[in-house]
C-alpha cells in the first residue's frame, strides 16, 4: 500500500528482524532471491549471544553488504537502575537484580525487552519510518516464523495483532518453508548453516545445545 505526504507518494519501508539463526537467515535469502525490497536488517544484541552466533552475524553481514542491504546492530539502553551495579547486557541485568532470565519462569519478557523494544526504538529515529508514520502509514516488519508445527503455533498466536506503527509479515509462512527447507536454502546460498540463536544461558536451552558451548 502506498500513502502520500506533502512531497508525494511513499512506499512503506521494509525492515527485517534478524536473529542470526536459521529462520531469519533463510527469510532474508528468500526475499533477496525473489527480488523483494529490504530497507534495513536489525539485529538486537543482548550482549550474551553464543560465540557462534556472533561469528555468523559477522559472516552474514558480508553477504548482506554484497547485496546492498544495510545491517544495524541495536541494543537495549537501560535508563534507570533499581540496584547496583549498572548493567549493559542481559546476564549483567540478572546478576544486578539477583534473578534469572524471564523464560526460566515461563515468560518471554527478556525477548521483548532485549530484542523487540530496541528494534522498535531504533525505528523511531529512522527517517523512512518517521516519514511513513507522519503520513498515516506503517512500516512493514518481517518476522522469521517458519512453516513447521512449532513456529506455526507462534504464528497463529501472533497473526492478526494490530499495531499502530508496524504491519507484520511472515514470509516463511507465506512460502511454506519449514526448518528443513530453510537449511537447504542457506546451504545452497552461503554454505554455512547457523546454530540456533539464543543467549548462552537461556533457560529454554536443550542439553545438546549446552554441550555445543565452549
Amino acid at each position: 500500500m502506498t500513502v502520500r505526504d506533502l512531497f508525494g507518494p511513499i512506499t512503506p519501508p521494509v525492515v527485517v528482524a534478524y536473529g542470526a539463526g536459521v529462520d531469519s537467515t533463510a527469510m532474508i535469502i528468500g526475499m533477496v532471491k525473489r527480488g523483494e525490497r529490504i530497507d534495513a536488517v536489525l539485529f538486537a544484541d543482548t550482549g550474551d549471544e553464543k560465540p557462534a552466533t556472533y561469528f555468523y552475524l559477522w559472516a552474514f553481514s558480508l553477504w548482506l553488504e554484497r547485496h546492498g542491504i544495510p545491517l544495524h546492530v541495536v541494543r537495549y539502553q537501560p535508563q534507570r537502575f533499581k540496584h547496583y551495579p549498572p548493567y549493559a547486557s542481559l546476564s549483567e541485568n540478572c546478576f544486578t537484580n539477583g534473578t534469572l532470565p524471564s523464560i526460566s519462569f515461563g515468560q518471554h519478557t527478556c525477548s521483548q525487552k532485549w530484542k523487540v523494544e530496541p528494534q522498535d526504538k531504533w525505528a523511531e529515529t529512522w527517517e523512512p519510518a518517521v516519514r511513513i508514520w507522519a503520513a498515516g502509514g506503517k512500516v512493514i516488519k518481517c518476522i522469521g516464523y517458519d512453516a513447521g508445527p512449532r513456529d506455526t503455533k507462534r504464528y497463529n498466536h501472533a497473526k492478526g495483532v494490530e499495531d499502530a506503527r508496524f504491519e507484520y509479515r511472515y514470509p516463511l509462512q507465506e512460502w511454506g518453508w519449514a526448518r528443513d527447507r530453510c537449511e537447504e536454502e542457506i546451504r545452497a546460498e552461503v554454505g554455512l548453516v547457523p546454530v540456533k540463536s539464543a543467549c548462552f544461558m537461556c533457560g529454554a536451552m536443550k542439553p545438546w545445545e549446552m554441550r555445543l558451548l565452549p
